[in-house]
């Protein structure tokens, strides 16, 4: 019951601080599936603070809260960052609740701009507390915006010893989404996910359509 109660004083806390709320409903992993993602991102003088947590909910009740935490240091005006960062969650059914135990990332950023298209790429060291491993991850983001269109994204690899603690593997995780501005507030998109890692099966792609809510103008 004590973990059951933090998961939802999580939830409420990243929830009344978001920037925009989502909501998605879709198909994945041969069920339905829904998301509930918020974000906030904090252009600080030194760089920027960026946080999203998403809840993932199905059919059966599963409630997954999952955090990622990014901050970025300036380092020249060139766009190069030292950046550290924080992965963790919860999990929990009518039942039972679980950890996704923490992973601890530090590296360096470089992000660039080409005409509207804004990039950037992430070196990381990267420690995973739930195999006491530790690893390299390399993450890629993009933005576009047009008028009324934004197109986004990420890509992570990092090895990890999730499968055999005494092999790397390779795992991949892409996440790219469009959305539709249809008024001030709130817009339409789809997003997918794609990747070859996930805590409940070996595999796990969506597909998606939703609603972003912008609460900050």
């Amino acid at each position: 019951m004590k973990k059951l109660l933090s998961l939802i004083l999580l939830c409420f806390t990243f929830t009344t601080n978001a920037q925009n709320i989502q909501f998605l409903y879709g198909y994945g992993n041969n069920k339905p599936v829904n998301f509930i993602t918020t974000e906030v991102y904090k252009p600080l003088d030194r760089g920027p603070l960026y946080y999203f947590t998403d809840f993932k909910i199905d059919k059966d009740g599963y409630l997954e809260a999952y955090t990622e935490i990014s901050k970025y240091w300036m380092i020249n005006l060139i766009g190069t960052s030292f950046t550290a960062q924080y992965n963790a969650g919860l999990g929990s059914d009518s039942e039972t609740a679980i950890r996704i135990v923490p992973v601890y990332l530090v590296g360096l950023s470089q992000a660039t701009k080409i005409n509207d298209l804004t990039l950037s790429f992430d070196v990381l060291y990267r420690f995973d507390k739930f195999t006491d491993t530790n690893g390299a991850q390399i993450t890629f983001q993009f933005s576009r915006y047009w008028d009324n269109l934004q197109i986004s994204g990420y890509c992570d690899l990092w090895n990890s010893g999730i499968y055999d603690v005494n092999k790397g593997a390779t795992v991949v995780l892409f996440e790219p989404q469009a959305f539709y501005k249809i008024s001030k507030r709130f817009s339409v998109g789809v997003e997918g996910r794609l990747s070859n890692y996930t805590l409940l099966a070996p595999y796990d792609n969506y597909i998606m359509a939703g609603i972003k809510w912008n609460l900050e103008l």
